[in-house]
């Protein structure tokens, strides 16, 4: 299908139905939004079939109701869109030229495949039409008879005959057409039938034969031989018969005279017709062909001048706003060309903003790195000091062990000294009873005079020796006493750093281990700082390949701020020429109109 016949479609859709529903079923039938429709357009069939399918859903009728109703409103549209086809003519004339103007639209379209309508007279008051398309329209084509009717103001009467499909697969619907009045003008000149007997076609021979008739007629006349002045009155009168018989004869050449007067004034319509069984009638049939191919060559103009002069108004329209467009994109493009050189600009601010941030990230990447190894040192000192006193606390482990058991023999020679001491207070106790027993003995012996004496001398012997176990039990008593005081003194003073050395085992281990959790820690972090070193790093080779990019785009930028004044100028010029274009197409269009004015004097 193409864009003339479905321009006129959306726009009698439009008028009937909105524009807000027929865009609805145009996007759901597939149409795009920013289609122009031009003669040369091509539509594809089964797009325009859902469009009126979906704006009769949306309307609530058939679609054929759709097709039939925009048939008979369709015309009103082709009117407008094509007025040469409308205007001075008939309802007839307009149906009869319809085939005609279809096979032109063949000529004139490449692709185009318009329904054949043709059509034929069958008597003065009906035609014949047959409809012939592979679409099978008949609703559409019903509807446009109906409108036709409307439009010209004749009413009709349409009888269908047949329909059904041809064998080369189209579709056909045959119909008669019933006029009220009658469409043909005859003229009849029935003398000059008689004078041809039906059997003579040419001027000539209806003369010579109305000579011999009249001649004869004379000649058997009697009183024809009385005289010369009988003769000569005979004469006279056989010319006179004559010239009136010639101008029966000729009578029909007014006929064709004023046809030709029509002609003259651009009027070609056919609705005369001439019966006169000669030469006139053969002369004016003639005429008539002549005239058909001339109202066929006038109609090819008028009615492309029509379409031409559509599209030249919407190509005015368009170029205009491709102007108004033209202008808008020249101003978007200096803006742009200007954004672009301040985002130069600022680009290259940017970059070096952003590379003295990089600088500085480097800096502290580098005292990052020396962080991490002096942070990697520390714990490496940290690691050994904690080593030492993981050592020196196995070695104050293994004094207080010492210390334990040097607690433990004071212990156990305060217990040996305790022993002694019972032994001294035995000893003690038996000097003592020595002692007694001695003093004893010796006041024995004294009792006993002489014979005791040697037992005294024993006795105080004894008696001595006890004194001296008596003295040498104290010296131990008190010597023993003092190293028991001083054992005491010592397995306290033990004892107590025993306690010491446990207190400070304790606080060793502790500090063993938070020495050795700070140790973990700090490892941890300069696994983080290690890893920030690092991302540092990463980051800051990225930031120099995003400074890059901002070189980059900044020397794009400024090729792009050149381009845009480039671009500005060649939408400068573009613009001058669509303006230099808009004054040729308005030329255009007042020499199509022009033609068009020229061509209307022509009544087809």
């Amino acid at each position: 299908m193409k864009g003339t016949v479905v321009s006129t479609w959306l726009s009698t859709l439009n008028k009937t139905y909105g524009e807000e529903k027929v865009n609805k079923a145009k996007k759901k039938a597939g149409f795009k939004e920013d289609l122009i429709i031009t003669p040369m357009t091509t539509i594809e069939d089964q797009k325009t079939k859902d469009l009126m399918k979906y704006i009769a859903q949306d309307v609530g009728k058939k679609p054929a109701e759709i097709w039939h109703g925009m048939g008979i409103k369709n015309i009103e549209t082709f009117s407008r869109w094509f007025p040469s086809y409308f205007s001075n003519r008939t309802l007839k004339n307009f149906l009869m030229l319809m085939d005609t103007v279809h096979l032109q639209l063949t000529e004139m379209l490449p692709g185009a495949n318009p329904p054949r309508l043709q059509a034929k007279e069958l008597n003065d008051h009906k035609i014949e039409m047959i409809y012939k398309s592979k679409r099978g329209m008949y609703d559409y084509f019903l509807g446009l008879l109906e409108g036709s009717s409307s439009f010209f103001k004749t009413p009709i009467e349409v009888e269908e005959i047949d329909r059904g499909t041809l064998e080369d697969g189209r579709a056909f619907l045959k119909i008669h057409i019933n006029f009220e009045n009658s469409f043909r003008n005859k003229k009849k000149y029935i003398l000059s039938k008689i004078l041809g007997l039906g059997v003579f076609k040419s001027i000539p021979a209806k003369m010579g034969f109305s000579s011999f008739i009249l001649s004869f007629a004379l000649i058997s006349l009697p009183q024809f031989t009385a005289g010369w002045t009988v003769n000569l009155g005979a004469a006279a009168g056989m010319g006179v018969v004559l010239a009136l018989i010639s101008r029966i004869l000729i009578s029909p050449i007014k006929a064709i005279d004023a046809e030709l007067s029509k002609i003259e004034d651009l009027n070609l319509d056919d609705e005369n017709r001439l019966k006169t069984a000669d030469d006139f009638e053969n002369l004016f049939e003639k005429l008539r062909q002549i005239k058909s191919k001339l109202r066929e060559d006038i109609l090819f103009l008028k009615g492309g001048t029509d379409d031409m002069h559509n599209f030249t108004e919407d190509f005015v329209e368009l170029a205009e706003d491709m102007e108004d467009v033209s202008d808008s994109i020249s101003t978007v493009v200096d803006e742009v060309a200007q954004g672009a050189q301040a985002q130069a600009q600022e680009t290259e601010e940017s970059a070096y903003i952003v590379n003295q941030n990089v600088e500085e990230i480097e800096k502290l990447a580098a005292a990052g790195q020396e962080s991490r190894d002096n942070l990697e040192n520390a714990v490496k000192n940290i690691r050994t000091s904690t080593q030492a006193v993981v050592d020196v606390n196995q070695r104050i482990s293994g004094v207080r062990s010492a210390f334990a058991s040097v607690n433990q023999l004071g212990q156990q020679l305060s217990e040996k000294i305790e022993t002694i001491m019972e032994i001294v207070d035995t000893v003690e106790d038996i000097a003592g009873q020595t002692n007694l027993l001695s003093l004893n003995a010796s006041i024995e012996a004294a009792r006993s005079s002489d014979n005791g004496r040697g037992f005294t001398v024993v006795a105080e012997e004894v008696r001595e020796l006890a004194e001296e176990s008596q003295q040498a039990v104290e010296i131990i008593r008190k010597n023993l006493g003092e190293f028991t005081e001083h054992v005491e003194t010592l397995s306290s003073s033990i004892s107590e750093q025993f306690s010491n050395l446990e207190a400070s085992n304790q606080a060793l281990e502790e500090v063993a281990e938070s020495s050795n959790s700070a140790t973990n820690d700090i490892e941890s972090a300069t696994d983080q700082v290690v890893d920030i070193v690092s991302s540092l790093n990463e980051e800051t080779k990225k930031i120099r390949e995003v400074i890059e990019n901002f070189n980059n785009l900044a020397a794009i930028a400024q090729e792009n701020s050149a381009s845009s004044e480039e671009m500005s100028a060649s939408v400068n010029s573009y613009s001058e020429k669509i303006k230099e274009m808009t004054g040729y197409i308005e030329q255009m269009e007042d020499l199509t109109e022009n033609f068009r004015s020229n061509l209307k004097d022509y009544n087809v």
